[in-house]
């Protein structure tokens, strides 16, 4: 397949049967956008960054989805799956045209989705911050450490070892989470 081709104005994006699409850049390319994951017990943000619009006004989207296997671009009605979207106001370190063109090298590199150290808020930090973590398994892994060393302490307080090897096991195991996050 043919590579991708960004000038100041549009990206060509190579498809499958040979041709390309041409997306036109607007002053929301390279901005961080999200929307809510579906059934999540935690609320969990998906974002992408917004590339362009093609001829017809629809918007396109960077990301990664485990669905998908490769960092994928999308139209708006894909990408959303019926969920409102929503611009990300996080702080990045680059501006929005190297954001576009670190998203589509990315995009291109095609590395596989792995939920712990592979997916859609890494993929973003990565692009944005050259910061490779996910918010959400940091949640994750903050809460287990917390419960875990809370669980601890009571089974330590109370002489019950179960509980305290236990709550250390799920502490250890949310400290090891966090620290696999952010490995790659």
């Amino acid at each position: 397949m043919e590579n991708y081709y960004l000038d100041r104005s549009s990206v060509s994006l190579p498809v499958q049967n040979g041709g390309s699409i041409v997306l036109s850049l607007t002053a929301n390319s390279g901005r961080i956008v999200y929307r809510d994951k579906i059934n999540t017990l935690i609320g969990i943000k998906h974002p992408g960054i917004e590339l362009g619009v093609d001829q017809y006004g629809y918007k396109w989207y960077i990301h990664h989805h485990y669905k998908n296997i490769h960092p994928t671009i999308e139209r708006e009605d894909t990408f959303s799956l019926g969920e409102p979207i929503f611009y990300d106001g996080r702080a990045v370190n680059y501006s929005r045209s190297q954001i576009t063109e670190r998203a589509l090298a990315a995009w291109w590199a095609g590395k596989e989705y792995h939920w712990l150290w592979q997916n859609c808020q890494h993929f973003i930090n990565k692009v944005t911050k050259d910061d490779a973590h996910s918010e959400a398994v940091d949640q994750v892994s903050d809460a287990a450490m917390i419960l875990g060393g809370i669980a601890g302490l009571v089974g330590l307080l109370s002489g019950n070892k179960t509980l305290t090897r236990i709550g250390l096991g799920v502490a250890a195991g949310g400290a090891v989470g966090k620290g696999l996050s952010r490995l790659k």
